[in-house]
Protein backbone atom coordinates (compact mmCIF):
# COMPACT_ATOMS: atom_id res chain seq x y z
CA UNK A 1 0.00 0.00 0.00
CA UNK A 2 1.43 3.41 -0.98
CA UNK A 3 1.97 6.13 1.59
CA UNK A 4 -1.16 8.28 1.96
CA UNK A 5 -1.21 10.50 5.07
CA UNK A 6 -4.47 12.09 6.24
CA UNK A 7 -3.07 14.46 8.86
CA UNK A 8 0.13 16.49 8.44
CA UNK A 9 1.72 18.33 11.35
CA UNK A 10 4.10 21.21 10.70
CA UNK A 11 6.66 21.88 13.42
CA UNK A 12 7.64 25.50 12.97
CA UNK A 13 5.38 27.90 11.12
CA UNK A 14 7.88 30.44 9.89
CA UNK A 15 8.78 30.99 6.25
CA UNK A 16 9.21 27.29 5.49
CA UNK A 17 6.25 25.93 7.45
CA UNK A 18 3.81 28.55 6.24
CA UNK A 19 4.96 28.10 2.62
CA UNK A 20 4.37 24.36 2.84
CA UNK A 21 0.95 24.91 4.46
CA UNK A 22 0.03 27.38 1.75
CA UNK A 23 1.01 24.92 -0.96
CA UNK A 24 -0.90 22.06 0.63
CA UNK A 25 -4.05 23.98 1.55
CA UNK A 26 -4.43 26.40 -1.33
CA UNK A 27 -2.88 24.45 -4.18
CA UNK A 28 -3.27 20.87 -2.94
CA UNK A 29 -6.78 21.00 -1.53
CA UNK A 30 -5.86 20.01 2.00
CA UNK A 31 -8.11 21.28 4.77
CA UNK A 32 -6.75 23.52 7.44
CA UNK A 33 -9.01 22.28 10.24
CA UNK A 34 -11.51 19.57 11.07
CA UNK A 35 -15.09 20.58 10.31
CA UNK A 36 -16.33 18.61 13.30
CA UNK A 37 -18.73 16.42 11.35
CA UNK A 38 -16.40 13.42 11.23
CA UNK A 39 -16.18 10.93 8.37
CA UNK A 40 -19.25 9.03 7.30
CA UNK A 41 -19.15 5.25 7.08
CA UNK A 42 -17.00 4.27 4.12
CA UNK A 43 -15.56 7.77 3.73
CA UNK A 44 -11.92 8.66 4.14
CA UNK A 45 -11.11 11.07 6.96
CA UNK A 46 -10.54 14.62 5.69
CA UNK A 47 -6.95 15.53 4.87
CA UNK A 48 -5.86 18.08 7.44
CA UNK A 49 -2.86 20.28 8.19
CA UNK A 50 -2.02 21.34 11.75
CA UNK A 51 0.86 23.46 13.00
CA UNK A 52 2.93 23.82 16.16
CA UNK A 53 5.20 26.78 16.83
CA UNK A 54 6.52 27.61 20.30
CA UNK A 55 6.77 31.31 19.37
CA UNK A 56 2.99 31.59 18.90
CA UNK A 57 1.62 34.85 20.36
CA UNK A 58 4.80 35.49 22.39
CA UNK A 59 5.84 38.57 20.44
CA UNK A 60 5.07 40.43 17.21
CA UNK A 61 6.45 37.58 15.12
CA UNK A 62 4.44 35.03 17.09
CA UNK A 63 1.29 37.06 16.61
CA UNK A 64 1.96 37.18 12.86
CA UNK A 65 2.36 33.39 12.81
CA UNK A 66 -1.11 32.96 14.30
CA UNK A 67 -2.60 35.40 11.81
CA UNK A 68 -1.03 33.52 8.90
CA UNK A 69 -2.30 30.19 10.21
CA UNK A 70 -5.82 31.50 10.67
CA UNK A 71 -5.73 32.92 7.16
CA UNK A 72 -5.08 29.41 5.87
CA UNK A 73 -7.57 27.87 8.32
CA UNK A 74 -4.73 25.89 9.87
CA UNK A 75 -5.09 24.96 13.54
CA UNK A 76 -1.95 26.12 15.35
CA UNK A 77 -0.72 25.55 18.90
CA UNK A 78 2.21 26.91 20.86
CA UNK A 79 3.34 23.64 22.40
CA UNK A 80 3.82 20.00 21.47
CA UNK A 81 0.33 18.79 22.24
CA UNK A 82 -1.78 15.69 21.99
CA UNK A 83 -2.89 16.84 18.53
CA UNK A 84 0.48 15.64 17.28
CA UNK A 85 -0.63 12.06 17.97
CA UNK A 86 -3.06 12.35 15.04
CA UNK A 87 -0.34 13.08 12.48
CA UNK A 88 0.66 10.46 9.94
CA UNK A 89 3.33 12.82 8.63
CA UNK A 90 5.31 15.36 10.65
CA UNK A 91 7.35 17.98 8.80
CA UNK A 92 9.92 19.70 11.01
CA UNK A 93 11.01 23.11 9.70
CA UNK A 94 12.46 24.81 12.76
CA UNK A 95 15.85 26.53 12.85
CA UNK A 96 18.74 24.08 12.87
CA UNK A 97 19.81 24.96 16.41
CA UNK A 98 16.39 23.79 17.66
CA UNK A 99 16.14 20.66 15.49
CA UNK A 100 17.13 18.20 18.21
CA UNK A 101 14.84 19.83 20.78
CA UNK A 102 11.96 19.56 18.32
CA UNK A 103 12.69 15.89 17.60
CA UNK A 104 12.96 15.08 21.31
CA UNK A 105 9.70 16.88 22.10
CA UNK A 106 7.80 15.31 19.21
CA UNK A 107 9.08 11.73 19.53
CA UNK A 108 6.98 10.62 22.56
CA UNK A 109 3.82 11.92 20.89
CA UNK A 110 4.24 10.25 17.51
CA UNK A 111 1.90 7.48 16.51
CA UNK A 112 3.64 4.25 15.59
CA UNK A 113 5.00 4.40 12.06
CA UNK A 114 4.44 8.15 11.62
CA UNK A 115 6.91 9.63 9.13
CA UNK A 116 9.08 12.48 10.40
CA UNK A 117 10.58 14.72 7.71
CA UNK A 118 13.54 16.70 9.05
CA UNK A 119 13.90 19.82 6.88
CA UNK A 120 16.22 21.58 9.32
CA UNK A 121 19.60 22.87 8.19
CA UNK A 122 21.85 20.55 10.18
CA UNK A 123 24.97 18.42 9.81
CA UNK A 124 24.95 14.72 9.06
CA UNK A 125 25.84 13.94 12.69
CA UNK A 126 23.01 16.14 13.95
CA UNK A 127 20.67 14.31 11.59
CA UNK A 128 21.75 11.02 13.16
CA UNK A 129 20.96 12.42 16.61
CA UNK A 130 17.51 13.58 15.48
CA UNK A 131 16.86 10.17 13.93
CA UNK A 132 17.76 8.41 17.18
CA UNK A 133 15.12 10.45 19.01
CA UNK A 134 12.42 9.78 16.43
CA UNK A 135 13.10 6.06 16.20
CA UNK A 136 13.03 5.87 20.01
CA UNK A 137 9.50 7.21 19.72
CA UNK A 138 8.50 4.66 17.04
CA UNK A 139 8.57 7.21 14.23
CA UNK A 140 10.19 6.79 10.81
CA UNK A 141 12.87 9.39 10.13
CA UNK A 142 13.46 10.95 6.70
CA UNK A 143 16.38 13.32 6.08
CA UNK A 144 15.48 16.29 3.85
CA UNK A 145 17.81 18.96 2.47
CA UNK A 146 16.08 22.04 1.07
CA UNK A 147 18.15 23.26 -1.85
CA UNK A 148 16.16 26.37 -2.73
CA UNK A 149 14.31 29.22 -1.04
CA UNK A 150 10.77 29.07 0.34
CA UNK A 151 10.38 32.84 0.01
CA UNK A 152 10.63 32.75 -3.78
CA UNK A 153 9.66 29.16 -4.55
CA UNK A 154 7.17 28.19 -1.86
CA UNK A 155 6.39 24.48 -1.69
CA UNK A 156 8.31 24.09 -4.98
CA UNK A 157 11.66 24.71 -3.29
CA UNK A 158 13.78 21.73 -4.48
CA UNK A 159 14.50 19.08 -1.86
CA UNK A 160 16.85 16.11 -1.60
CA UNK A 161 15.41 13.14 0.29
CA UNK A 162 17.34 10.38 2.08
CA UNK A 163 16.26 7.55 4.33
CA UNK A 164 15.00 3.99 4.37
CA UNK A 165 11.54 5.08 3.22
CA UNK A 166 12.86 7.80 0.92
CA UNK A 167 11.61 6.38 -2.39
CA UNK A 168 8.03 6.08 -1.17
CA UNK A 169 8.21 9.55 0.37
CA UNK A 170 9.57 11.15 -2.80
CA UNK A 171 6.70 9.68 -4.80
CA UNK A 172 4.15 11.09 -2.36
CA UNK A 173 5.84 14.49 -2.18
CA UNK A 174 6.00 14.94 -5.94
CA UNK A 175 2.33 13.95 -6.22
CA UNK A 176 1.41 16.59 -3.65
CA UNK A 177 3.09 19.74 -4.90
CA UNK A 178 6.66 19.33 -3.68
CA UNK A 179 9.73 19.06 -5.91
CA UNK A 180 11.68 16.17 -4.40
CA UNK A 181 14.64 14.13 -5.62
CA UNK A 182 15.66 10.77 -4.22
CA UNK A 183 19.21 10.81 -2.90
CA UNK A 184 19.41 7.35 -1.34
CA UNK A 185 18.63 5.20 1.69
CA UNK A 186 21.25 6.67 4.05
CA UNK A 187 19.78 9.22 6.50
CA UNK A 188 22.05 12.19 7.04
CA UNK A 189 23.45 12.17 3.52
CA UNK A 190 21.01 14.84 2.31
CA UNK A 191 21.99 17.12 5.19
CA UNK A 192 25.68 16.57 4.41
CA UNK A 193 25.15 17.41 0.73
CA UNK A 194 23.55 20.71 1.73
CA UNK A 195 26.33 21.56 4.17
CA UNK A 196 29.05 20.97 1.58
CA UNK A 197 27.12 22.85 -1.07
CA UNK A 198 26.95 25.73 1.40
CA UNK A 199 30.73 25.62 1.73
CA UNK A 200 30.96 26.33 -1.98
CA UNK A 201 28.11 28.80 -2.32
CA UNK A 202 28.72 30.81 0.85
CA UNK A 203 32.44 30.75 0.13
CA UNK A 204 31.81 32.32 -3.27
CA UNK A 205 29.49 34.81 -1.56
CA UNK A 206 32.19 35.84 0.92
CA UNK A 207 34.79 36.11 -1.85
CA UNK A 208 32.36 38.16 -3.91
CA UNK A 209 31.93 40.63 -1.06
CA UNK A 210 35.69 41.01 -0.63
CA UNK A 211 36.52 41.26 -4.32
CA UNK A 212 33.64 43.43 -5.48
CA UNK A 213 33.97 45.97 -2.68
CA UNK A 214 37.61 46.35 -3.68
CA UNK A 215 36.66 46.60 -7.35
CA UNK A 216 34.01 49.22 -6.60
CA UNK A 217 36.48 51.31 -4.59
CA UNK A 218 38.97 51.15 -7.45
CA UNK A 219 36.32 52.06 -10.03
CA UNK A 220 36.73 48.82 -12.01
CA UNK A 221 33.64 46.86 -10.96
CA UNK A 222 32.26 46.25 -14.45
CA UNK A 223 35.69 45.34 -15.75
CA UNK A 224 36.15 42.72 -13.03
CA UNK A 225 32.70 41.24 -13.63
CA UNK A 226 33.31 41.30 -17.35
CA UNK A 227 36.50 39.23 -17.11
CA UNK A 228 34.68 36.14 -15.82
CA UNK A 229 33.91 34.83 -19.28
CA UNK A 230 36.04 31.71 -18.77
CA UNK A 231 33.79 30.73 -15.87
CA UNK A 232 30.64 31.68 -17.76
CA UNK A 233 31.68 29.42 -20.64
CA UNK A 234 31.18 26.26 -18.55
CA UNK A 235 28.95 24.95 -15.81
CA UNK A 236 29.73 25.87 -12.21
CA UNK A 237 30.27 22.16 -11.56
CA UNK A 238 32.78 21.97 -14.40
CA UNK A 239 34.55 25.15 -13.32
CA UNK A 240 35.02 24.01 -9.71
CA UNK A 241 36.13 20.56 -10.84
CA UNK A 242 38.71 22.13 -13.15
CA UNK A 243 40.07 24.31 -10.35
CA UNK A 244 40.50 21.36 -7.98
CA UNK A 245 42.20 19.21 -10.62
CA UNK A 246 44.63 21.93 -11.68
CA UNK A 247 45.29 22.94 -8.06
CA UNK A 248 47.53 19.89 -7.74
CA UNK A 249 49.74 21.23 -10.55
CA UNK A 250 49.53 25.00 -10.10
CA UNK A 251 49.18 25.58 -6.35
CA UNK A 252 52.64 27.20 -6.08
CA UNK A 253 52.00 29.83 -8.76
CA UNK A 254 48.53 30.53 -7.40
CA UNK A 255 49.87 30.83 -3.84
CA UNK A 256 52.36 33.49 -4.94
CA UNK A 257 49.61 35.34 -6.79
CA UNK A 258 47.34 35.38 -3.73
CA UNK A 259 50.06 37.14 -1.75
CA UNK A 260 49.92 39.97 -4.28
CA UNK A 261 46.11 39.89 -4.26
CA UNK A 262 46.12 40.36 -0.48
CA UNK A 263 48.50 43.31 -0.92
CA UNK A 264 46.14 44.79 -3.53
CA UNK A 265 43.21 44.62 -1.12
CA UNK A 266 45.20 46.20 1.71
CA UNK A 267 46.24 49.05 -0.59
CA UNK A 268 42.52 49.64 -1.21
CA UNK A 269 41.69 49.60 2.50
CA UNK A 270 39.99 46.21 2.46
CA UNK A 271 40.87 43.58 5.08
CA UNK A 272 41.83 40.50 2.99
CA UNK A 273 40.10 38.01 5.29
CA UNK A 274 39.13 35.49 2.62
CA UNK A 275 42.18 36.15 0.49
CA UNK A 276 44.58 35.41 3.34
CA UNK A 277 42.74 32.15 4.02
CA UNK A 278 43.18 31.20 0.36
CA UNK A 279 46.87 32.08 0.58
CA UNK A 280 47.29 29.80 3.63
CA UNK A 281 45.34 27.00 1.95
CA UNK A 282 47.52 27.13 -1.14
CA UNK A 283 50.68 27.29 0.98
CA UNK A 284 49.58 24.08 2.70
CA UNK A 285 49.50 22.37 -0.69
CA UNK A 286 52.85 23.86 -1.67
CA UNK A 287 54.44 22.55 1.52
CA UNK A 288 53.12 19.04 0.75
CA UNK A 289 55.21 18.94 -2.47
CA UNK A 290 52.57 17.11 -4.51
CA UNK A 291 53.07 18.83 -7.88
CA UNK A 292 53.67 16.08 -10.49
CA UNK A 293 57.07 16.17 -12.16
CA UNK A 294 55.52 15.74 -15.61
CA UNK A 295 53.03 18.59 -15.07
CA UNK A 296 50.10 16.42 -16.05
CA UNK A 297 46.72 17.38 -14.61
CA UNK A 298 45.17 14.40 -12.77
CA UNK A 299 41.57 13.27 -12.95
CA UNK A 300 39.23 14.56 -10.25
CA UNK A 301 39.32 11.23 -8.37
CA UNK A 302 43.12 11.17 -8.51
CA UNK A 303 43.38 14.81 -7.43
CA UNK A 304 41.05 14.28 -4.47
CA UNK A 305 42.94 11.18 -3.37
CA UNK A 306 46.25 13.07 -3.46
CA UNK A 307 44.81 16.07 -1.63
CA UNK A 308 43.10 13.91 0.98
CA UNK A 309 46.15 11.78 1.75
CA UNK A 310 48.97 14.30 1.45
CA UNK A 311 47.48 17.77 2.00
CA UNK A 312 44.23 17.80 3.98
CA UNK A 313 44.81 14.62 6.00
CA UNK A 314 43.17 14.33 9.44
CA UNK A 315 42.56 16.83 12.21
Amino acid sequence: MSFSPRVIALLGFGEAGSAIARGLCIEGGWRGSHDGSGPKPGDNAPRRVIAIDTALDKDARGTALGKTARGLDVAIEGHYAEALREADLVICAVQGEFAHDAAAAAAPLLKKGAHYLDLCTITGKMSDEDRAEIEKGAGRYIDIAVMGGFFSQGIKAPMLVAGEDAAEMVAWMNANGFVATLLGPKPGSASSVKMLRSTLVKGIEALGVEALVTAKRQGILEEVLGCLGDADAQTLRGFITMLVRTHVVHAHRRWEEMGLVAQTLRETGVDPLMTEAIERSHRRTVDAHIAPADGQVPSLDEALEILSEKVIRGV
